[in-house]
């Protein structure tokens, strides 16, 4: 993708050197819908399990693309939950991985820590 991960984007101070409001508030919308896809519009659900802002890739109108499939799980439809070792990335982990029980809301756990790291840069 043209620009790169967002990790790239979100620490900038200088407004001309980083991302505009409505820009952050775009690739929040983009992130937050990929995983909607994921987790209830496929065949079977797919967590991610290291959502992160290394993660997202942005393209040349920054729409963020979810990415990085390597640690995902899948799960059918009629499952809640699945049980699996411990997977993905310190600081973005959510507290169910104590359990080795998961769901698609450890996604939603790590969408929360993005969240906040791509509004407050």
């Amino acid at each position: 993708m043209v620009n790169g991960s967002l990790d790239r984007w979100i620490s900038h101070e200088k407004e001309e050197n980083g991302l505009t409001w409505l820009t952050r508030q775009r690739i929040i919308s983009d992130i937050a819908k990929g995983l909607a896809y994921l987790h209830d519009e496929c065949n079977q659900k797919i967590i991610h399990l290291d959502i992160k802002p290394h993660n997202i890739l942005l393209d040349q109108n920054f729409n963020a693309k979810i990415s990085d499939f390597g640690l995902s799980k899948l799960i059918e439809k009629d499952k809640s939950k699945v049980v699996t070792r411990m997977r993905g990335t310190p600081g973005y982990l959510a507290p169910e991985w104590l359990r080795s029980v998961i769901t698609e809301k450890v996604d939603v756990y790590a969408f929360g820590i993005v969240l906040l790291e791509v509004l407050c840069g």
